[in-house]
């Protein structure tokens, strides 16, 4: 008979498996990182050379942790990113080992069988020599402007410098070495530069700035550039980083000579939005004379009066611009009269992009109409009928008057109120308050002022009254301070409950989302200010809703709260805890020294949360992955909350209860999924998927019984991507239902037509397709199955349904309900990758379980593991007393398959018979029978 064709196993370096059994005690060291570079495994020989204690599986010992040279660690953030991509790469590096400083020589490649993207690593001693060489390579290839500078009694000695540097100066490289770099540099500056450089040279520190540069070939030119040095091993010695800044300097410098311009003239100019809701700047005109305070957001209505806005804005929109006289009003009422032009400025598009107001004071001119209408000014100061209250009262403090709006306002009937002393009305506590209002309107003449206190009514209840009071006393008409007062006690309440609404969550009383992006915009803003860092930690209750299916969403509510008042009580006075809604928090840790104060505050809130909480009579054990940012001041908020969204994403993916710190790492995988997705969305939109089969094996008779079906992507350039590089992707973004409706269709349609040729002493094919848990939470679902089994002709028997334990860990009963259906319909149901979830037992009793599959990690260890040995014979064991089959992957070697038919296992598939192919090579398969 025809065996199937043996295909390699491919391997790009020695598994974890092999450096933890095969060469501990080698006299090379050999150590293995994770994703993030953390330490996971050391021989003997590496724990020596790296002057470290023996790993454990708590061990959170990073590599970069052990570097002496802060520039080293670009050497080694590219090393691994270079291993990671799947190349090998030598660098050398100085470390602290058991404090000596020493040189080695690290080689990383990706470790084999590498689905979480770890990295092996040999580490041998080396020279200064070697990582000279090193860094003068990063330097040429580096993406942006990079050198190296040495200090010399001559001055501060270039030798070595990438092309960024002719590109911005016109020198070449050639001429720049040495001191020739020095010769671009703008006279006025050079000396303050270089005596700056040596000091950092001298000290070892970082030196970070501006430099005014002059171009080799345009005599003319000055060009700006930002530098900053890192210091490298010993003094002496520092990489120098550079890039191009004319652009940005240039247009600040313009727009502040513009801006200082229009704070000398003498008229009155703002800049307001095309609808008028904002006014976007003012010249120091508007501010002297008090019509803009910067304190407050305005519209150009509330600073204008004499004129309609509605057509005001009629007006600028149908030419363009507007004349006239109106008023401008300042912060404490006063009208200035002003003829005023109003011009609407469009952009490119045509399309209005801000209105400028442009006015001339005509105060001279209203003080002389005021003059003809002085006999009117007492009437218009006493406004009798005005709905807010007027009173007239003495420089001694004394009402004279008091408008009927006081009875109104207050309760007090017309004329209780002559003769009072104001200060008796105020509340004791606002006493001071009233004191320095009454103080600083007194002053002088026409002195204003305005404050906010709480005055008795006629039946003792304090009401609010926002009060303007404005100087006539040397005003023969008014002889007075004349005093304007609105009740505003309704609008502090329910200014007051909806800022509790708007700000505050419900159930813990912690600030919501609002609130927290409103306090770290105030913490980046600090720490730009004092050279600090700020933390932002995303928390994220693992498993909640267990808790809250199982006891009642009353006891979820009450571990919340629980919850919220530990984390509270883990944090530092003044940072701040906010709830962002469900079971997820966040904590801004500000004022931080060091970026490890935020992980430090993470393990301090995970700890707290460790011990047991009681909750409606029952005890809960609640943990929490955590995501964790970093900024030094100078990022937005939103890209903040984004980073440490994603690393909490980061942690949930790497097993939970654990706290990840959002890093370019995190921020490349970010972009590569954003990318995976727009390509995803495309191949499914032109159904560019491909689907490959494996051939499954009848163990017993060798015979070809079915396939599972494995997904496959062309992209736009025609290469083939494996399932690894999306499917990730497409959980995370809803695309995997389309994805696994349209495998579903046509893995059943082929197989279909593969049992409708029927190819002499094949039997019925049967076809397993693999299910996400998204997909099963779909009511619809199996309808959409049967109505496909039904439409190709195939039996529903020969379709296998399998779905991993994350599938059915949260309990759905959509997905019960959903996997009982198919069960009935008379499809099977497999469990796959048995043994490395969680409760599989459980899964197995409660769901309508027909086959277990094996994973490849215990296959592989058949008959050279006895625990893997164990786990493979204990399994088959457990399914055939349920009555259930066993299909048995990653078989590679016949001597595995043996072992397997020594132990009565049902069926096999692995690249001992063939790797995934597609339909047309699978055909080929039809028929044929295993002879080994």
């Amino acid at each position: 008979m025809t065996a199937f064709p043996e295909e390699p196993t491919n391997g790009s370096g020695p598994s974890s498996s092999t450096i933890r059994s095969s060469v501990d005690d080698a006299p090379f060291g050999l150590v293995e990182l994770d994703r993030s570079g953390r330490l996971v495994h050391a021989n003997t020989t590496a724990v020596s050379l790296l002057g470290i204690e023996l790993l454990t599986a708590e061990s959170d010992l990073y590599l970069a942790d052990l570097l002496s040279d802060p520039a080293d660690n670009l050497l080694l953030d590219d090393s691994l990113r270079i291993a990671r991509l799947g190349s090998d790469v030598t660098r050398t590096f100085s470390i602290d080992a058991s404090g000596r400083r020493r040189y080695i020589s690290l080689r990383c490649w990706p470790a084999t069988s590498n689905e979480d993207e770890r990295i092996a690593a040999m580490i041998e001693p080396a020279s200064p020599d070697d990582q000279t060489a090193e860094i003068a390579a990063l330097i040429e290839r580096s993406a942006t402007g990079m050198a190296k500078v040495v200090s010399s009694s001559a001055g501060p000695n270039l030798v070595a410098v990438n092309e960024h540097w002719t590109t911005i100066t016109g020198q070449d490289t050639d001429e720049a070495l040495g001191l020739g770099w020095l010769d671009r540099i703008d006279p006025i500056a050079v000396d303050d530069f270089i005596a700056a450089l040596a000091d950092s040279l001298a000290t070892g520190s970082g030196l970070k700035g501006k430099l005014r540069l002059l171009h080799s070939t345009r005599e003319a030119t000055r060009q700006w550039i930002s530098i900053s040095t890192s210091p490298l091993e010993g003094n002496g010695a520092a990489l120098v980083f550079f890039d191009d800044v004319t652009e940005e300097h240039t247009a600040a410098q313009w727009a502040a000579e513009v801006t200082d311009l229009l704070d000398m003239a003498s008229d009155f100019v703002c800049i307001a939005s095309p609808d008028l809701s904002t006014i976007r700047w003012a010249n120091d005109g508007m501010r002297h004379c008090g019509v803009i305070d910067d304190t407050q957001t305005l519209t150009l209505d509330e600073i204008t009066s004499g004129v309609d806005a509605d057509f005001l804005r009629s007006e600028l929109q149908r030419s363009g611009a507007w004349s006239g006289e109106l008023s401008l009003i300042t912060s404490d009422s006063r009208l200035i009269p002003v003829q005023a032009r109003l011009v609407v400025h469009e952009g490119p598009e045509g399309a209005a992009e801000a209105i400028s107001l442009v006015a001339t004071d005509l105060t001279q001119i209203a003080a002389a109409q005021q003059q003809v209408a002085a006999t009117e000014v007492r009437l218009d100061a006493l406004v009798a009928h005005a709905n807010d209250l007027v009173a007239l009262v003495s420089r001694a403090g004394i009402v004279d008057y008091a408008s009927p709006a006081v009875e109104r306002q207050l309760g007090y009937s017309n004329g209780d109120l002559a003769g009072t002393d104001i200060l008796e009305l105020v509340h004791p506590d606002d006493l001071p308050a009233a004191y320095e209002l009454l103080a600083s309107v007194v002053s002088g003449p026409g002195a204003n002022d305005e404050a906010e206190l709480r005055v008795v009514d006629s039946s003792g209840t304090y009401r609010t009254l926002e009060i303007v009071a404005h100087n006539q006393l040397d005003n023969p008409a008014v002889a007075g301070v004349v005093v304007n007062a609105r009740d505003i006690s309704e609008r502090i309440a329910a200014t007051k409950e909806l800022a509790d609404r708007t700000f505050l969550d419900p159930l813990t009383g912690l600030p919501n989302r609002d609130l927290l992006i409103d306090r770290l915009h105030e913490s980046l803003r600090r720490a730009r200010e004092r050279r600090l860092l700020v933390g932002l930690l995303f928390l994220d209750l693992d498993r909640f809703n267990v808790v809250n299916e199982s006891l009642g969403h009353k006891a979820g509510d009450e571990l919340l709260a629980e919850v919220a008042n530990r984390i509270e009580a883990a944090v530092r006075p003044g940072d701040i805890v906010a709830r962002l809604g469900g079971d997820e928090f966040a904590v801004i840790v500000g004022d931080m020294l060091r970026r490890g104060d935020a992980k430090h505050a993470a393990r301090r809130i995970g700890k707290a949360l460790t011990h047991p909480i009681e909750v409606s009579g029952d005890s809960a054990v609640i943990t929490t992955s955590i995501g964790i940012a970093v900024s030094d001041g100078n990022d937005e908020p939103e890209n903040m909350l984004r980073d440490a969204d994603t690393a909490l994403h980061r942690a949930k993916e790497k097993g939970r209860d654990i706290a990840i710190v959002f890093d370019d790492n995190l921020r490349d995988q970010a972009v590569r999924r954003h990318n995976v997705e727009n390509m995803l969305r495309r191949a499914l939109e032109r159904e560019a998927l491909v689907v490959h089969y494996q051939p499954v094996l009848d163990v017993a008779t060798g015979q070809l019984s079915g396939s599972e079906a494995l997904v496959r992507l062309n992209d736009e350039d025609g290469n083939l991507i494996m399932p690894g590089a999306f499917i990730d992707v497409a959980e995370d973004s809803g695309l995997i239902a389309t994805l696994g409706h349209q495998v579903l269709v046509a893995s059943i349609r082929q197989t279909a037509a593969w049992n409708r040729g029927q190819v002499p002493g094949q039997q019925p094919l049967s076809i397993a397709v693999n299910v996400s848990a998204r997909q099963l939470t779909d009511p619809n679902y199996p309808d959409e199955i049967r109505a496909e089994i039904f439409e190709a002709g195939l039996a529903p028997h020969l379709l296998s349904i399998e779905l991993t334990e994350s599938a059915l860990i949260d309990g759905n009963p959509t997905t019960e309900r959903a996997l009982q259906e198919l069960k009935d319909f008379g499809c099977r149901i497999g469990l796959d990758d048995f043994g490395t979830g969680f409760s599989s037992l459980a899964y197995l009793k409660r769901f309508p379980i027909s086959f277990l599959k094996i994973d490849r990690s215990f296959v592989s260890g058949l008959g050279e593991d006895e625990d893997d040995s164990a786990i493979v014979r204990a399994t088959i064991a457990l399914a055939h007393g349920l009555n259930l089959s066993v299909v048995a992957e990653g078989v590679e070697t016949t001597e595995q398959l043996e072992h397997l038919a020594d132990l009565d296992c049902d069926r096999v598939q692995g690249y001992l018979f063939s790797k995934p192919v597609d339909a047309n090579t699978f055909q080929n398969f039809l028929g044929l029978r295993w002879t080994g």
